[in-house]
């Protein structure tokens, strides 16, 4: 596979941080623009180091002009390549078909651990795609749209009931169109035909699975599959929907991402002041 010049954002912590740093990996139809809504800031503010990449032909990645030939192992191309420009092993964080690229780097033990935001289930996304043409006939056609740049009333509407919890304000629906892009034709049927691919291992690494009891896109008993997969924790995120990272539920969504996190590297116990004599004799 190619070796493409690959775009990141990076978001630094006051101080120097003791935990392994986070590789976020956006989903289909966005850049990583998409974690710097929220969840970089959020995190780099609570000690961690941030890192969110433009997969291949998104962004400011290089591979626009072949972007719908660009396959799921071009995209993992991408995160190794970036892993491997890192200090150490990181914490994948990954959302949707993000999330199913952190598997892969998972199933390589080539992190240290990950959390797998609404992910694609184990089976691709046919399943899925068949409920959705069942609920909003319309919705493929306005996914399309969505992936021009075209947002008219009706298709805004269609958006915001399948990707976004009901109470998602119009102004966090405007902010996301400016997100959008198109996305590989290669990539989408990948996506579709997991199903196909015989289940690699999964090491016994931590994971954590988030999903949103408002996802229309991969409800609850979908995800429920994938942390099965790698007998994960599991949190379904009341009220969230789909797009949680960007939705109107994003810090219930980071809140438990968090906690979790911080199980796995606990903060620093900081010295009271009976021990601090302790403290000042040379190691």
């Amino acid at each position: 596979m190619a070796r493409r010049r690959i775009h990141t954002l990076q978001r630094a912590p006051a101080a120097r941080s003791p935990h392994p740093p986070l590789l976020f990996i956006h989903g289909g139809y966005v850049d990583a623009r998409c974690w710097d809504v929220h969840f970089l800031p959020f995190f780099a503010a609570r000690g961690y180091e941030c890192h969110a990449l433009d997969l291949s032909g998104h962004g400011q990645s290089e591979g626009g002009s072949e972007l719908d030939t660009l396959s799921l192992d071009d995209y993992l191309v991408d995160v190794l390549q970036v892993i491997e420009q890192l200090d150490r092993k990181p914490i994948v964080v990954g959302h949707s078909m993000g999330a199913f690229l952190a598997e892969r780097v998972l199933e390589e033990s080539r992190a240290e651990a990950g959390v797998l935001m609404s992910p694609v289930p184990p089976g691709g996304t046919l399943e899925s795609a068949i409920r959705l043409f069942f609920q909003h006939p319309q919705f493929l056609g306005a996914v399309f749209q969505m992936s021009k740049g075209i947002f008219d009333t009706a298709a805004l509407r269609l958006i915001k009931q399948v990707y976004f919890s009901p109470d998602t304000s119009d102004q966090v629906l405007g902010e996301f169109t400016r997100l959008v892009q198109p996305e590989s034709l290669r990539a989408i049927c990948d996506l579709s035909l997991l199903f196909w691919r015989w289940p690699p291992r999964t090491p016994a690494l931590p994971v954590l699975v988030v999903g949103g009891e408002a996802d229309a896109v991969f409800p609850s008993y979908m995800t429920e599959r994938v942390a099965r997969r790698w007998r994960g924790e599991l949190r379904i995120v009341p009220g969230a929907g789909h797009a949680m990272i960007v939705d109107q539920q994003w810090e219930s969504c980071a809140a438990p991402v968090l906690a979790w996190l911080q199980q796995l590297t606990p903060q620093p116990v900081q010295p009271t002041s009976e021990s601090a004599p302790a403290l000042a004799c040379p190691a």
